[in-house]
């Protein structure tokens, strides 16, 4: 695995191929995708938008895009494009959690057309790996209850997952596999 020496996040690229359509490319985002990650997020459904941001507003503030391009050194941004245009978009922000062990807020959307295709699961699927690399022991996502697809994901790709209900939304925390190495730092090769 190579590492993105700029943001300290691994590089790569994942090629899916979508029953009739062309290739899809899950990459890390760069600077250069804000605009793109603008426009996908104006051009999700509201119900899609809802469901991810628990609102069904757009544009993204300036400070929501910050974050969601990745801005932040805690921030670790995954794209799906398809010729070149943002189909997927998923995050994780690292922090620490209540016990003091280090955590890690997940949030993903896939446009609607490319939904039950596999893209949300490989995107999680990264990003859990990526996090557990840095040392990272939970991952903590806010859902709606009537997020009924998002749960069943959860549900089905990840075992010893803790539900709370607070505020209208599912707290899920899922523990990350234990790393028996040294957590990697940004630019350290793996």
């Amino acid at each position: 695995m190579t590492w993105n020496q700029e943001r300290g996040r691994p590089a790569g690229d994942v090629h899916l191929r979508p029953t009739g359509s062309g290739d899809l490319q899950i990459r890390s985002a760069a600077d250069a995708d804000c605009e793109g990650i603008k426009s996908f997020v104006a051009g999700l459904s509201l119900r899609a938008r809802f469901l991810r941001f628990f609102t069904p507003a757009s544009p993204p503030s300036a400070a929501v895009l910050r974050r969601m391009c990745g801005a932040a050194p805690t921030t670790d941004v995954l794209v799906a494009t398809q010729e070149g245009a943002i189909v997927g978009h998923a995050m994780a922000v690292d922090g620490v959690g209540p016990d003091g062990s280090a955590t890690t807020d997940l949030g993903l959307v896939i446009a609607d057309r490319w939904q039950n295709r596999g893209v949300g699961s490989e995107m999680f699927r990264r990003l859990t790996e990526r996090a557990a690399a840095r040392g990272v022991r939970a991952a903590v996502m806010d859902v709606l209850p009537e997020n009924h697809h998002m749960l069943s994901i959860i549900d089905r790709h990840w075992s010893g997952v803790g539900y709370q209900f607070s505020d209208g939304s599912v707290i899920v925390r899922v523990p990350l596999a234990d790393q028996s190495s040294a957590p990697l730092r940004p630019g350290q090769v793996a």
